[in-house]
């Protein structure tokens, strides 16, 4: 069994089929491409083309700029050949070989010989990379393989309209081949002396110039209608049958051609008859058309705006736009950093970054920014009784801790450090207390921030009432006279007996609780009735309990929402 290898080198048979596939299928399917050539595979075809085979590869000799331009590169990206062949306008694999070859010629200096190239093939030896080389002429006697495949393919290429169109000529082959088989039949059966007549088919369709399609003729009446088909015959003697044109007319793009052309005669008739006077016609006509054309006086209406309205309006403009200017120097960027970035060039440009704000946040760490004492007279009270208070707005005031007693009313205090990480007001306000007395003026004074925030709020829309012990009440009577009655139900005979007791028993069950008055209404049922009602007794009570601790605990959830939480100095 004879194996055949894909590969080796490309002979011109092969590049004339693929040439003539790439054309007919495209770039895209190497597959179907390859399909045609018994010897090759799709990614083969693919690099012969790409290599070899592409009009826009240049074959021509390398030129100076072009090594210049390739040595360049390589030194910028070594080894990156398929991102530099773009650029120097050459394939991957020809860049490779020249700079190899230039090496080679450095290297050596003058005693550089091609013919002594060590990348040279020897006789016998494979080309490991065919697709870029010439193609092998074609021998005068080819392979039966060889021609095989070159009458497929060009039955292939030939091919341009699909299965459909190869099933067409075949049957349209068959029907002319029937044709002559049934002429020469006839031919010989009437040299034998058989006349054979045609038989007419007549079709299904119907001709409608010569019938009427779905004709009903009108049955025979009592009058004679000989003179209207008179009539009717001359009539349709005397109609002529019209066109569009005719009906519509000429149209005037047909009338102005007509005339163009009879212009166009009768200048060449004149030209015959007396050239002289042509020309000079010509020429005048030229120096009419070239000449500088006087124009006429420019005509415009009058100005609907006077001189001193756009006056105004300018001086109005100039007003704004200064109290514009006064009005946006007075304020200040909310985010001056995000500005200056965005009204900053682009970084590939060049040049310098845009000064930015100093931030707090300029390393991993926050900045630790030291707090200054603030003014007596700003704060409205002395400096021990500032430390670490809060504004009425909500807003935290910081002052610098201190150590000792304030000697002065205006005197600074003493400092100390700050705490770790304070800059972004993390630690608690009392921490930088240091008496009991200035703990008591802290807190008084949140209590009198407390009291005048609590004082702005708005009035109650509406109010609500909390009736959970009440219908806990209602459900627990509701249950006990279910209860009642389930007894009255069970126990008929009980309940007759009850009724004879005395009204000292019934004056002690009256004044019993409900649960109890139950509990003593069935003791005589024994053990297990009292077990019984003891243990509804003890799930009630529990019931009417956890009622209660929900209240509570409602009520404790709505105070804590409406009271406000203290704010941490800054």
């Amino acid at each position: 069994m004879r194996i055949l290898i894909k590969g080796g080198v490309w002979k011109n048979t092969e590049d004339e089929i693929l040439k003539a596939a790439v054309m007919k299928y495209g770039l895209n399917q190497w597959a179907r491409i390859s399909s045609l050539l018994t010897r090759k595979s799709a990614k083969q075809c693919k690099a012969r083309w790409y290599e070899w085979l592409d009009p826009a590869i240049k074959k021509t000799e390398w030129t100076r700029e072009e090594d210049e331009k390739l040595l360049h590169l390589a030194k910028l990206m070594p080894t990156q050949w398929r991102t530099i062949a773009p650029i120097v306008g050459r394939t991957p694999v020809q860049c490779l070989e020249r700079y190899e070859k230039l090496l080679d010629m450095a290297a050596g200096k003058e005693t550089y010989d091609p013919t002594d190239d060590p990348r040279r093939l020897r006789p016998g030896e494979i080309d490991p990379n065919p697709e870029s080389k010439p193609a092998r002429p074609d021998p005068i006697d080819m392979d039966e393989d060889e021609k095989e495949m070159l009458s497929e393919a060009r039955a292939r290429l030939a091919n341009t309209k699909g299965k459909k169109a190869k099933r067409k000529a075949r049957e349209k082959q068959l029907e002319e081949a029937r044709r002559l088989a049934t002429l020469q039949k006839k031919r010989e059966l009437k040299a034998a002396g058989i006349e054979v007549r045609e038989r007419t088919r007549r079709g299904g369709a119907i001709d409608y110039s010569k019938e009427v399609p779905f004709e009903r003729r009108a049955a025979a009446g009592f009058f004679d209608t000989r003179e209207e088909a008179t009539r009717t015959s001359e009539m349709q003697e005397d109609f002529r049958p019209i066109t569009v044109d005719e009906l519509e007319g000429r149209k005037r793009k047909d009338i102005e051609k007509e005339l163009i052309k009879a212009d166009l005669a009768k200048a060449r008739v004149a030209e015959r008859a007396n050239a002289p006077a042509a020309l000079a016609r010509a020429l005048a006509a030229n120096e009419a058309s070239a000449g500088p054309v006087r124009r006429g006086k420019l005509m415009l209406p009058a100005p609907a705006v006077t001189d001193e309205e756009l006056e105004a309006l300018a001086r109005g403009g100039y007003a704004a736009a200064d109290r514009d200017a006064d009005v946006a120097a007075g304020g200040s960027a909310a985010t001056p950093n995000l500005a200056a970035l965005t009204a900053g060039a682009t970084p590939l440009l060049g040049g310098e970054n845009p000064v930015l704000h100093p931030s707090d946040f300029s390393g991993v760490t926050p900045r630790a920014t030291p707090a200054a004492t603030p003014g007596t007279h700003a704060l409205g009270g002395t400096p021990a009784a500032t430390l670490g208070t809060h504004a009425l707005g909500g807003v935290a005031i910081a002052a610098t801790p201190r150590g000792g007693r304030v000697s002065g009313g205006g005197a600074t205090p003493a400092p100390v450090p700050t705490p770790l990480r304070d800059a972004l007001g993390l630690n608690e306000a009392a921490a930088s207390a240091s008496s009991k007395r200035e703990e008591a003026a802290r807190l008084a004074l949140l209590r009198n921030d407390l009291r005048a925030g609590l004082a702005q709020l708005p009035g109650p829309r509406n109010e609500y009432q909390a009736d959970a012990l009440r219908r806990a009440s209602a459900l627990l009577g509701a249950e006990l006279a279910a209860l009642l009655a389930y007894e009255a139900e069970a126990f008929p005979a009980k309940a007759e007996k009850g009724k004879g007791k005395g009204a000292a028993a019934a004056h002690q069950a009256a004044s019993l609780p409900p649960l109890e008055q139950l509990a003593a209404r069935e003791a005589e049922a024994g053990p297990a009735r009292v077990a019984e009602l003891a243990a509804l007794v003890a799930a009630q009570r529990a019931r009417e309990a956890a009622l209660q601790d929900r209240y509570r605990a409602a009520r404790d959830a709505v105070l804590d929402a409406r009271r406000p939480l203290p704010q941490a100095a800054a």
